[in-house]
């Protein structure tokens, strides 16, 4: 096969929409103050630590991740945003199957990861209409896959799937099961206690949502013992820089404003539902800073995604991707702008029905 056969892989496609616009695409945290970032900025960087590359794996990062998730060090593992996470450990499949069982709707990422490895993915959809894990279908089919990938809090539909149905799973296959904690602190849980319990579990999770840390790229892998020395055998030595893991870290110290922040979050997400609502539209019930919602048709939703961003709001059209069609998804914002986000759209929505 030619080298250009790269060439016809689907990638991960991003509006690149500027920031003189409300991002209401990308699920970044917007309700941290910039008093948050000022004192983040405060952080005393060692010129050396800039001049030097950083220490094989990062030991002493991970020490400090490991005391704030109160686990042990052997259990967590360091990554350059969730994104690297996920790809290391798709790469597992490499020497397995090489097939990858992903629970859809979910985010894009994961399949393209695995085909751009050339490892073959299936999709196992949620139930419809409820968006719930049909987990005995997964249990049937789990053993022939090398990776199962589910999103939980899920993006796009936001819910969270039960504790006791991943609990179920886990003893029920042989697959690596790799949970996607992306907006777990946004739904204030987590299930990183069962890496304990579970040699096949893995949980990825990241500083670019609740955090607001987006730009640094730093994210972590919870999991057991076994999984944390394959994937030191996978990753780049050097895979976070210096200035990133200094910064991480003096978040980890101001955690009470990310927890105000969610505070605030979920008080006018609840408004946002009750307003889509009001409008005629479903939206489906959310844990996460994001509401996904049903418009009638992927031809209206296309039509109104494209009117709302003229009037300079990007939130993400669903229309391609399965069991949500007819779907938007809107970023949670201040309540001012999520109030120009309504007006906008009840605006739109009138045009239409015109």
């Amino acid at each position: 096969m030619s080298w250009k056969g790269v060439l016809s892989l689907n990638f991960y496609e991003e509006p690149n929409v500027g920031y003189k616009v409300h991002r209401l695409h990308f699920n970044e945290n917007l309700f941290l103050p910039r008093e948050y970032y000022e004192k983040l900025l405060t952080v005393l960087l060692d010129p050396d630590m800039i001049r030097y590359y950083t220490e094989p794996l990062n030991p002493t990062f991970n020490e400090a991740l490991a005391k704030y998730l109160n686990i042990d060090v052997n259990n967590v593992f360091s990554v350059a945003g969730g994104d690297e996470g996920l790809r290391l450990l798709i790469q597992f499949a490499l020497h397995g199957f090489r097939k990858v069982l992903i629970v859809e709707p979910t985010y894009s990422m994961p399949k393209v990861l695995a085909e751009s490895m050339r490892v073959d993915t299936d999709q196992f959809l949620l139930k419809e209409d409820t968006y719930e894990l049909d987990i005995d279908g997964i249990v049937k089919i789990g053993d022939s896959y090398d990776v199962i990938y589910i999103c939980n809090p899920n993006n796009p539909t936001g819910n969270l799937f039960n504790r006791e149905l991943i609990e179920y799973l886990l003893p029920r296959v042989k697959s690596l099961v790799v949970i996607d904690e992306a907006y777990a602190e946004f739904a204030r849980y987590s299930l990183t206690d069962l890496i304990r319990d579970y040699d096949n579990l893995a949980i990825v999770r990241t500083f670019s949502k609740a955090w607001g840390l987006a730009g640094l790229r730093v994210g972590y892998v919870v999991a057991s013992d076994v999984v944390i020395n394959g994937l030191s055998r996978l990753s780049l030595s050097h895979n976070i820089p210096y200035p990133s893991m200094a910064l991480v870290l003096r978040a980890l110290e101001l955690r009470d404003y990310v927890e105000r922040s969610i505070d605030e979050m979920i008080n006018v997400r609840e408004y946002m539902i009750k307003s889509l609502r009001d409008l005629d539209l479903r939206p489906i019930p959310s844990v996460t800073n994001f509401v996904t919602f049903h418009v009638g048709s992927p031809n209206r939703a296309d039509d109104i995604y494209s009117k709302l961003f003229n009037k300079g709001f990007v939130v993400r059209n669903l229309s391609g991707k399965v069991l949500c069609e007819d779907c938007l998804r809107v970023t949670v914002p201040p309540k001012p702008i999520a109030t120009e986000f309504i007006d906008a759209l009840d605006d739109v929505l009138r045009g239409l029905n015109k």
